[in-house]
């Protein structure tokens, strides 16, 4: 029995798909992306938004532009209305012209979509945001695989803090994730600051070249099957 989910998609569309999508969004999302100063920028915004709520819209049989969203104490979007009683977990990310959407039944959950590029100081950033563990494991990796072992890192810490609805208001350096060839992805250590009653569990299914995916999943197993 399917739980969940994983759909990645791609942002740079036609224009009339990008019109079409852009007409499901609410009136605060229309407004959202005018705030947008590049057109590229907006156009992802509502290609992205519009692909959440075809997805979400597949799963409870209702129409797309229909669906209401709230977001709780921290940010995170939730359904709202009377789709806000289905137990229907989401999470939405994007980055440059790749999006990923993931749903789960019942389970919280975050995820995380980065496509590897120049970051300037790369090694400030790893002792900056990177847990003394983490700190360790960059350093160990082979220079010309760090820039891998950076977004291997950095999704996977994403997809934590938004699975238990922290945002970056959860230290980054607070909890390990494992990453670097051949390690299984994993949550090495939880952090102290988010309460202990929940499990989580960890993957990072590979969708191709230069680009790094994760899903932090609520409970003690998180199975990625390929699209079929």
């Amino acid at each position: 029995m399917t739980c969940g989910a994983l759909c990645i998609f791609p942002l740079d569309l036609p224009a009339q798909e990008v019109r079409r999508l852009h007409s499901l969004l609410s009136p605060e999302e229309q407004a959202r992306a005018a705030r947008f100063l590049a057109p590229l920028h907006r156009d992802r915004f509502a290609v992205a938004h519009g692909r959440l709520r075809e997805i979400l819209a597949a799963r409870l049989a209702v129409a797309p532009d229909l669906l209401q969203f709230d977001s709780g104490e921290h940010g995170k979007p939730h359904l709202a209305g009377s789709e806000g009683r289905s137990g229907l977990q989401f999470n939405l990310s994007h980055s440059a012209d790749h999006g990923l959407v993931g749903w789960a039944q019942g389970r919280h959950l975050g995820v995380d979509v980065e496509l590897w590029r120049p970051l300037g100081d790369e090694e400030a950033l790893v002792r900056r945001f990177f847990s003394p563990v983490e700190n360790a494991a960059y350093a160990a990796l082979p220079a010309a695989g760090r820039t891998q072992g950076f977004f291997e890192c950095w999704t996977r810490k994403e997809a934590y803090i938004k699975a238990v609805g922290r945002g970056l208001g959860l230290p980054l350096d607070s909890f390990d994730v494992s990453f670097g060839a051949g390690r299984e992805p994993a949550l090495l250590r939880p952090s102290a600051q988010v309460p202990g009653d929940r499990s989580w569990a960890l993957a990072a299914p590979p969708v191709g070249p230069g680009i790094s995916v994760a899903v932090m999943l609520e409970g003690d197993a998180c199975h990625v099957l390929p699209a079929h």
